[in-house]
């Protein structure tokens, strides 16, 4: 399972301000600090790195798909016209 973000960020903060400072004082900072900086993932457009790797990967697969499309669209219209359809 992965690991939050957001407590492996505050952990060491909030570890460094209990060590400084007396506990009620580090209690209510680090309060602050955690509501702060979950206010501000909130705004942020997050998404997991596995969803992101599997977008990044249906997104190379289908740039892929198209190159190979669009050089066969490119070798059919270089071709020389069949008799298809041509008048007897």
């Amino acid at each position: 399972m992965h690991a939050d973000p957001f407590s492996t960020i505050l952990a060491p903060i909030l570890n460094l301000l209990n060590q400084a400072l007396p506990k009620d004082l580090a209690s209510s900072i680090g309060s602050q600090i955690e509501s702060t900086v979950q206010q501000a993932f909130k705004k942020m457009a997050l998404v997991p790195k596995h969803e992101f790797e599997a977008q990044e990967a249906l997104l190379t697969t289908l740039e892929a798909q198209v190159a190979h499309l669009e050089s066969r669209l490119r070798m059919l219209e270089s071709a020389e016209p069949t008799d298809v359809g041509e008048p007897n």
